[in-house]
């Protein structure tokens, strides 16, 4: 079995400069999605994801955004509390378990939470710019590929979509796979 570090040299040379340049690259996307979509959150940290997340998930139990936004449960309910101060998020009565409460944007949250998508869209689609309409399908077929044999559990489906827009995505790839496993998020939102 190799180990992590020492993987990279029982591949070729241009595999392990292949893995550089894409590590590079998604991290420059993600640093700049990060970037953009915090500068349009009322606060700096996970509150942008806490938006975004809770416009493609409403009734998100406090468990699950904390998975998603991968605070502890403590942090998550303090940054629930601000946000509900601020008119972003109210609690409801859960469906089925009266101990726990369902997040909701306000209409206040979902102008929030659009904003928030609004830049992330514009940072991806300016750092996938010099891409033509043939390589960024390619691009996206890869992509989802990846995805899809990553994916670990539906807890971590939380976090993978945690900045996603709902709206955008037609046929989402996490959710077609969960689907495809037997795992049903509507169902199991707090499994």
């Amino acid at each position: 079995m190799l180990s992590m570090l020492g993987a990279h040299k029982d591949v070729a040379m241009n595999g392990s400069r292949n893995r550089n340049v894409f590590g590079a690259f998604a991290l420059m996307i993600s640093d700049d999605i990060v970037r953009a979509s915090s500068s349009r959150a009322p606060e700096a940290g996970p509150a942008a994801s806490a938006l975004a997340l809770l416009a493609h998930k409403p009734g998100l139990s406090i468990r699950m955004l904390a998975v998603g936004v991968g605070l502890s449960h403590a942090g998550t309910v303090r940054l629930v509390d601000r946000m509900a101060t601020e008119g972003l998020i109210e609690r409801r009565e859960h469906s089925t378990d009266g101990r726990t409460r369902s997040l909701y944007l306000t209409r206040a949250g979902k102008v929030a939470s659009d904003k928030v998508l609004a830049s992330r869209d514009q940072v991806i689609a300016e750092g996938l710019s010099v891409l033509n309409s043939r390589e960024l399908k390619i691009l996206c077929d890869i992509s989802e590929r990846v995805l899809r044999s990553r994916l670990e559990s539906l807890e971590q489906s939380y976090r993978i979509c945690r900045l996603c827009c709902y709206e955008g995505c037609t046929k989402c790839p996490i959710g077609d796979e969960l689907h495809k496993r037997g795992v049903d998020r509507e169902t199991n939102d707090d499994a």
